[in-house]
């Protein structure tokens, strides 16, 4: 399987194509999807929403009115969808399995899709490269267990979220924990385009919000008393100030 970025703006659109046949992950609009699907032939088959916001659906209606494809996403949403997905669900396409990982936190209704054969993992905005996703919906406590879901799938899983903001985030963990030389030497690797999609590897070392179980990322912040969720929540609200 090959997998396409289309961005637009800071949003990432994630076009999934096996043969003739495609997928999209969170259309926030139709045309770069439209145009790319001309220019190779081929045929959407399937839309995969891991939240409702807008920047990630404004483009699933011209898109299923034009391909008539299926729509899969999370229960709570505005925009109707087919089949609704639930944790530990899986959605199939061409040939292939999109596990569904329900991971509640950035909104009441966040999921996200997980592609064993092609070691990658579609985030919405509740796991970044180099961070994670604001708390809007959801409650911190959650957030935090919905990382540690993510956390826990194989080192070699590449991380693809919704949103470019790794310079930022990663400027964050440095400012964080100045010593930290794998958050530093990937921040140099980042703003030198050396670096593209990272694998979970890389952000448990290198992004503090898959930390907060740590005694380093504690100490950090002067909590080294909290559980983790407290050290998370205390985390998440730093860098809400930022």
């Amino acid at each position: 399987m090959d997998i396409e970025t289309l961005q637009v703006g800071d949003n990432y659109i994630y076009v999934l194509i096996e043969g003739d046949r495609a997928a999209v992950v969170d259309p926030g609009v139709s045309a770069p999807v439209t145009a790319l699907l001309r220019e190779r032939g081929l045929t959407l088959e399937l839309i995969l929403i891991t939240h409702y916001h807008g920047d990630h659906t404004g483009g699933v209606a011209a898109l299923r009115q034009a391909a008539d494809c299926r729509v899969a996403g999370p229960s709570g949403g505005a925009i109707g969808v087919d089949p609704v997905v639930h944790d530990g669900e899986v959605v199939g396409f061409a040939g292939h399995v999109i596990e569904v990982l329900e991971v509640v936190g950035h909104t009441d209704c966040d999921v996200a899709y997980y592609l064993p054969a092609a070691k990658a993992l579609f985030t919405g905005d509740v796991l970044f490269s180099g961070g994670c996703g604001r708390v809007l919906g959801g409650q911190m406590a959650q957030m935090w267990l919905s990382i540690l879901k993510l956390r826990a799938l194989p080192d070699d899983t590449y991380l693809y979220g919704g949103h470019d903001y790794t310079i930022d985030n990663l400027e964050f963990a440095a400012h964080l924990e100045p010593d930290n030389r794998d958050v530093r030497e990937r921040l140099v690797r980042v703003e030198t385009g050396d670096e593209t999609a990272a694998t979970l590897a890389e952000e448990k070392r290198t992004n503090p919000f898959l930390r907060c179980d740590s005694d380093a990322i504690a100490e950090a912040i002067g909590r080294p008393d909290d559980d983790a969720a407290e050290v998370f929540a205390a985390v998440r609200r730093r860098k809400d100030r930022w």
